[in-house]
């Protein structure tokens, strides 16, 4: 599992931004979505479904966090992430969270593709971090594509498939995991999402996602600074040993 994110840290990395907010309906549009998605979802060879949806699809870029699907939200579009991460978490009427896990390029949210499919508003919460890109599918095409085309259902009960181990993998951190391992965890995956081994976060947000307090996470993340794990800045924790 280490090795894999830091594997996913290096390919961030060398990632190049784009820009571009949204691009405007034309050909050029169509013939870039396209390409986007062909480079970041290998998993689609159909090019009569890729000219659907790149010609009802919009691109979405994000220079700072901002939130995509809210609870309790209709979702207006589905998104297919192409640069940066989507974090998923559960929220309570009294404003707790808990983080679920993290959308990378060539994934996209199962929860959000169910709601669309049987017409219930979310729930969880998508957050964009600064920097991610994704392409935007309107909800409104999906059970269309869902009966037209084969390739398109394949890539859905796939997203379903791994969401739910993705949920195992929380349950059983959150069931077996010391909280400082849940604590290095969430900051490993936070540094994939940013692209960089510093992460800018505060000790109260840290808390937050993992349902404790903001005492006992920064006792934690000074435990881990004195064993070297980590480097404590103000709002910001950088990673020393990935």
């Amino acid at each position: 599992m280490r090795n894999n994110k830091f594997a996913r840290l290096l390919l961030y990395l060398g990632v190049a931004k784009n820009d571009k907010d949204k691009m405007e309906d034309s050909p050029e549009k169509v013939l870039s979505i396209k390409e986007v998605l062909k480079q970041n979802f290998p998993v689609f060879h159909n090019d009569a479904m890729l000219d659907k949806i790149a010609a009802e699809a919009r691109t979405f870029s994000n220079e700072e966090e901002q939130v995509i699907v809210d609870l309790g939200e209709f979702p207006k579009w589905i998104p297919l992430v192409v640069k940066g991460a989507i974090k998923i978490s559960r929220a309570d009427n009294e404003g707790g969270e808990i983080f679920l896990y993290y959308l990378y390029p060539g994934q996209t949210c199962a929860m959000t593709l169910n709601c669309c499919m049987v017409d219930k508003p979310s729930e969880v919460r998508a957050i964009a971090e600064a920097g991610t890109e994704f392409v935007g599918l309107p909800r409104k095409s999906l059970p269309q594509w869902m009966m037209e085309f084969e390739e398109w259902r394949q890539f859905t009960l796939e997203s379903y498939n791994d969401r739910y181990e993705n949920l195992l993998a929380t349950i059983d951190a959150i069931a077996f995991q010391k909280l400082d391992e849940r604590l290095i965890g969430l900051l490993q995956d936070k540094s994939i999402a940013m692209g960089s081994t510093e992460v800018d976060i505060t000790h109260k947000r840290l808390a937050e996602e993992l349902h404790s307090s903001r005492e006992v996470i920064s006792r934690l993340l000074k435990q881990l600074e004195k064993i070297g794990k980590v480097r404590l800045k103000r709002n910001k924790v950088e990673l020393l040993d990935f």
